[in-house]
Order: structure tokens, then C-alpha cells, then sequence
């Protein structure tokens, strides 16, 4: 009998994306929800759990539509987990599961004997209770998994539904899950609706299937109705050749995997190769089909790094007498971006009139670019120096070994590169429509920042082109307040620099800026007043240590420092600040730090000041410096240009130059007027 079921529901948001939805999930057995990404089977599984109002039809829950409970009695009988959940601030593991228990403990949330034992089984189930006393923020993803599975296990529902929960887990990982939620829909009798990407992992775990797609929803399959070849090749739009690539192992040649391995601690991380390696590999495979008339089982180079890969192309075929393409798979190694596994395909042509010569082009999925700074010129294929370099030397040595002495034109193409190319920073820095071949070493290190500082160079490196001063910010909040504040600053260039404010400063050194601004949330900017120039948590987190000290420093009293030392966040810190009296004393002993540590890592390269607010209590303060900058940049025009790069002099400085042109990375949000945070019609409440 079915625990949960639908009646010609509809979902989506505001217009119906998929109709008459029929499914039902019973209890003690597990529901795979799969199709292809943007289907809509996360919509359906928040609709399903009531996040989502019905655009139509019903979900029946135990024979009650899901609206005829309250929020209470519906947390006791369904429980959901989504792959990612709200930041939680010095929160440890315990805490996060014992939030499943918020149906049964009233309005104050007091556990009882029994909700600790509920939580500490919950943690023991799923193989997390070393991390009960953990805080939240400081372990890994693969663990998150575990303590939110944790949460919703403890609430002890009658259906659990979970979406994506094998999001960041390793292959040890995703086995264990499988048993956990095995025993929990078959030994527990829980019903269990589950989307998953993995095919093979939800053809074992599954006892029935529904599949979704854009065209619509099926009824409930078996798992072999489901599985068959003629239904997934249908699903997902591939093709016999892909599906047999994938799925069909017997028909599979034998694919050796790259075995390169750096030490990080304690482990060992296997590194995996880059987009230009890929298309090296794939111009090499498809030029020997064409010369020697036979695909290669393996193609293999000497990246820059030294270090040689060899792998199996995905295919490797003729497409007339005299062009050729062939497949390599990306692999990022341990170090997984929006890149590993899709294929990088190089199509070649003979071009025998043209001696030795090489044209390389970029095709679908490889993107264009469009603002200059970069390593290739507007109009160009993002397709870098170093990987054109690789694919020339590649194709030169295939026509040496076979005694070819004519050309070759390629054509790099990336299936899935332009849908990819927007979860990456391609879009802002001015790569469109796919994404970049990139790659100086040919190797892909797992574990490293370097991608982010590269991205983060670059950035800066074309604000540089437009002005001789800078904004930094370190993330959205900081977007969201200059637009609310300070919209007169739109045309000067915005760089968003994440937690990297030290390796920021430095790069805006190095391009020569004279005049550079901060404007930043007080949960990163105070970690500023101890030094602190890397302000993710993993690096450091003094934040109440820096506001107890200064408070002392102001003439606070034990209790008042111990208040600080135990709140929770900056906000709270604030809030105690403000009720003993000190808080524009203490903010301003805050800001005079803050820019005694900026001045020192400018180290006089230009001039430097420091913004500090709160989305709760609006602006905070600025430094001496940032009320000189933005007396100036008001005063005289904004962001100013040479038309080009900033003209170097003998100094540190760039010579001054003319008004600013119109443009930035970032255009400010909003517009005058608009309202921004919260706080944001608060006053400032000092200038230092």
C-alpha cells in the first residue's frame, strides 16, 4: 500500500513545469527519482515535502493530503535532506543533527534523555559519532553528508526524502550510504524517495524507478523496466555508441588511468590532467587515424611539466578522407572542477599544400574572447598559448613519425563546455559561450588554490587596463552595500576577491594601482585587526578575541569581555557592545588596527583604506584613508584612465591620467535610491 502518492499533480514555480505527475512510494521500500539535469526532480521532491506549494492536483501523505497537517505533525512523519544547508556559525555536529529533533521538543527546544540518545543513534547510524563534538564548519563535505543524513534520520520519520545525497562523498562513502539507507527503508520500514545522477549506483539501491524528464514524468518502473538500454539511451538523448561507451563494459577496450600522485599530509591525492592536455591528446589520435589509417587504442605526450599521459581516447573516427576527430575524457584527478569527464574533441584536417603549418580554431563549447587582458586576443578561441603550443608540437611529431610533410587545421570543440562554462568565472572575466583551454604545466594538482589566485590575477589585471583605482570586496554582501551606498563609485572597477584580501593587495601592487578601496562585511574585515590577511575559518577565526581585546583596551569591564569572548558572532559582539556603551569606541579602535595592517602590507605601493558594515546594524565606519579616498573619488571624477594601462613612472605610482571611461568588472547593483542590506539607512557612525 502507498505511504505517499500524488493526483495529477503539477510543479514548479508560478508556471506548471511538469503536469500529471501519478507516483506512490511505499513504506520499507526505496523510490529512484532520475533523468537529466534540469528536469525538475529536485521541484518535484520540494514539492513533494511541502517546500513547494502544488501548482495543481495533490500530494497525498498516510491518505491525507499534504496541507491538512501542520508543520509539526508533518516534521514527525517526513523528514527531507537537500546536498546543501544554511552556514551555521560555531555550531558543532551534534547540534546540527539534534535540529531533527525540533518536532518533539516544544517551543524551547529542550532536549530530553531520550532526543540525545535519538541524536546520538542518528550520528552512530550513519557512521558519523567521532564528529558529534566537531564544529559544523571544519570538516569535510563528505562528512556534512553524513551529520545532515544524521539530522534527518533523527527525526524519526515515516518517509525520508533526499536529494542528491551522494553529493561529495567518495566511492567508501557512497557504498556506506547505500547500506544505511537499506537498512533504514528495509529493516525500519521507512519510505525512501531519493534522486541520484549515479545509474549504477541507483539500479542497485532501488526497488522502483521514476524517470523524469522535460517531456514529463513516467508511471512507477521496476529497476530493469527503468534501466534498459532503449529507456536510458531515451531519457538522457544518447546514442548507442555513447551508451555503449558508458554502460556496455564488455564492449569497453581497456582505458588505463593517469597514476600521478602528490603527498598532502597525510595522503597521497592523484592529480589528473588539463583541458589542453586533452586537446594535445585528441589532435595526436585523430592526425594518426588519418595518416596511418588506424584509431590508436592509447595516445600519449610529455606535458610541460614533464610528466607523460597516456590514455584511451572515448572514440576516435574518420569523418571524411581527409579530417578526423577524436575524444579524450577530462580528468581532474582528486581535484574534481566543472570540466573533469566531459570530452574535449579535437577535429583535425589534412591541409597537404601547407607545409608544416598548423591553424588551430575553437568550436562548440570552447569559448570566445571578448575583452582584452587575456592570454589570446578579441575574436580568438580561449584556447590558451601553452595548450596551442602542446597541439602544435603533438601533430608535428605524428606527421614526422609517419613522413607527413604537409599541414594540419584543428578544431577544438567541448560537449557539455558551454552549459559548464557557467558555473566558472569565464562569463565575468570575458570568455563566452564555453569555456577556456587552459593549462601552463599540463597537469592538474589536486588541492591547490592556485585556479582561484589565477582567476582572482586576472581579474585584476583587467581593472588595471581601465583605472588606477580599485575596489575590493570580498563577496556579495560587499557588492550589495557600494550599490546601496555608494552608487557615484559605479564606473570605478570592482574586483570580488573572496577570503584572498593579502594575495589581493599584493596583485594590485604589482599592476601599479594607486588608490585602492576595501568595503567588506565585519565578519572577514575585523580578522584585519589582528593581521590576518587570509580571512577563511580554516586560517583563522579571532574575531571575538579581536573585539574583547580592543573592548578592553576601551575600558571594558570581565563581564562585558567574557560576553564577547562567548557570543557567537560579530553581530552578537555588536549587539553587547552596544548595550555596555563602547561600540563606537571599540569600532574605532577596530578601524585604527584594521588600517595599521593594511598600511603595512601596501607597504607605501599606493594608498589603502578599509569600509567596515553589518547586514544587521549597517555601517560600522571607515578608515582615515577610506574617508580621504572617497572625499576624492566624490570630489573629482571616479575611476580614471591613460586609455589603456595606467603610464608607469619611476615610482611606485602610475602617473595620473584623465576621467574615467564608463565600466568596470562589476557593475554596481541597484541603483540610487534602492534599498540595500538591512541596516542600510543607518547613518555612518564615525569617519576615521
Amino acid at each position: 500500500m502507498s505511504y505517499c502518492e500524488t493526483q495529477d499533480l503539477a510543479i514548479g514555480y508560478g508556471t506548471p513545469l511538469l503536469r500529471d505527475i501519478a507516483l506512490q512510494a511505499e513504506r520499507g521500500k526505496v523510490l529512484a527519482l532520475i533523468g537529466p539535469n534540469g528536469a525538475g526532480k529536485s521541484t518535484l521532491l520540494k514539492t513533494l515535502a511541502g517546500q513547494l506549494a502544488a501548482q495543481g492536483g495533490a500530494v497525498l501523505l498516510d491518505g491525507q493530503t499534504l496541507t491538512a497537517y501542520t508543520p509539526h505533525a508533518r516534521a514527525r512523519k517526513l523528514a527531507l535532506m537537500l546536498p546543501h544547508t544554511a552556514r551555521t556559525e560555531l555550531a558543532t555536529c551534534f547540534d546540527v543533527t539534534a535540529a531533527g529533533r525540533y518536532p518533539y521538543t516544544g517551543r524551547l527546544g529542550i532536549l530530553s534523555d531520550a532526543d540525545r540518545r535519538a541524536v546520538y543513534e542518528a550520528l552512530t547510524l550513519v557512521q558519523a559519532e567521532a564528529l558529534a563534538d566537531r564544529d559544523f564548519t571544519k570538516i569535510s563535505d563528505g562528512q556534512r553528508q553524513r551529520v545532515l543524513l544524521a539530522r534527518a534520520v533523527c527525526q524519526q520519520p515515516e518517509i525520508l526524502l533526499l536529494d542528491e545525497p551522494t553529493s561529495f562523498l567518495d566511492v567508501k562513502g557512497k557504498a556506506e550510504l547505500m547500506g544505511i539507507l537499506q537498512t533504514l527503508a528495509h529493516e525500519k520500514n521507512v519510505a525512501i524517495i531519493v534522486t541520484l545522477h549515479e545509474l549504477e549506483l541507483a539500479q542497485k539501491l532501488a526497488d522502483a524507478v521514476v524517470c523524469v524528464a522535460p517531456q514529463g514524468v513516467s508511471g512507477v518502473l521496476t529497476p530493469q523496466e527503468a534501466f534498459a538500454r532503449e529507456n536510458i539511451c531515451q531519457l538522457f538523448d544518447l546514442t548507442a555508441v555513447q551508451y555503449a561507451a558508458l554502460f556496455d563494459e564488455a564492449d569497453a577496450k581497456p582505458k588505463p588511468k593517469f597514476e600521478h600522485y602528490i603527498r598532502s599530509g597525510q595522503k597521497l591525492l592523484r592529480c589528473g590532467y588539463t583541458t589542453g592536455t586533452c586537446a594535445a591528446l585528441g589532435a595526436a589520435g585523430a592526425a594518426r587515424l588519418l595518416l596511418t589509417g588506424r584509431a590508436p587504442e592509447t595516445v600519449g605526450l610529455r606535458t610541460p611539466k614533464g610528466i607523460v599521459v597516456e590514455v584511451a581516447p572515448r572514440f576516435c573516427r574518420l569523418c571524411s578522407e581527409t579530417t578526423a576527430e577524436c575524444a579524450i575524457i577530462k580528468d581532474g584527478g582528486d581535484d574534481v572542477d566543472a570540466t573533469t569527464g566531459l570530452p574535449v574533441i579535437a577535429a583535425v584536417t589534412l591541409l597537404p599544400d601547407a607545409p608544416r603549418t598548423v591553424t588551430i580554431d575553437g568550436g562548440a563549447g570552447v569559448g570566445r574572447v571578448t575583452k582584452p587582458g587575456l592570454d589570446q586576443p578579441v575574436g580568438a578561441a580561449a584556447i590558451n598559448h601553452v595548450p596551442r603550443q602542446m597541439i602544435t608540437e603533438a601533430l608535428l611529431k605524428e606527421a614526422e613519425t609517419a613522413g607527413y610533410s604537409g599541414g594540419f587545421a584543428v578544431v577544438i570543440r567541448i560537449e557539455g563546455g558551454e552549459d559548464a562554462a557557467k558555473r566558472t568565472f569565464n562569463p565575468h572575466l570575458g570568455v563566452v559561450g564555453g569555456l577556456s583551454v587552459l593549462g601552463t604545466s599540463g597537469i592538474v594538482e589536486p588541492m591547490s588554490q592556485q585556479a582561484l589566485l589565477d582567476s582572482l590575477q586576472l581579474e585584476i589585471h583587467q581593472a588595471a587596463l581601465q583605472s588606477r583605482r580599485l575596489i575590493l570586496a570580498p563577496g556579495n554582501y560587499g557588492l550589495d552595500y557600494l550599490a546601496a551606498h555608494y552608487p557615484e563609485l559605479r564606473e570605478i572597477p570592482i574586483v570580488k576577491i573572496s577570503n584572498f584580501i593579502g594575495e589581493a593587495l599584493d596583485m594590485a601592487a604589482a599592476e601599479q594601482f594607486g588608490e585602492v578601496l576595501l568595503v567588506g562585511h565585519v565578519g572577514k574585515l575585523v580578522k584585519l585587526a589582528g593581521g590576518i590577511m587570509n580571512t577563511h575559518s580554516k586560517q583563522a577565526d579571532c574575531r571575538t578575541e579581536l573585539f574583547c581585546a580592543h573592548a578592553a583596551l576601551c575600558g571594558a569591564d570581565t563581564v562585558t569581555c567574557r560576553a564577547l569572548m562567548d557570543a557567537a558572532t560579530t553581530d552578537a559582539c555588536l549587539d553587547i557592545l552596544d548595550a555596555a556603551g563602547l561600540k563606537i569606541a571599540v569600532m574605532a579602535s577596530l578601524l585604527q588596527a584594521v588600517q595599521l595592517h593594511l598600511d603595512r602590507r601596501a607597504a607605501g605601493a599606493f594608498t589603502v583604506g578599509a569600509v567596515l558594515f553589518s547586514n544587521q546594524s549597517g555601517p560600522l565606519g571607515q578608515t582615515t584613508q577610506a574617508k580621504t579616498l572617497l572625499q576624492s573619488w566624490k570630489g573629482n571624477g571616479h575611476g580614471t584612465f591613460c586609455g589603456g594601462r595606467p603610464r608607469r613612472t619611476g615610482s611606485h605610482h602610475p602617473a595620473r591620467c584623465g576621467p574615467a571611461a564608463s565600466g568596470g568588472l562589476h557593475h554596481l547593483r541597484g541603483q540610487p535610491g534602492q534599498p540595500g542590506p538591512a541596516g542600510a539607512g543607518q547613518g555612518r557612525l564615525h569617519d576615521l
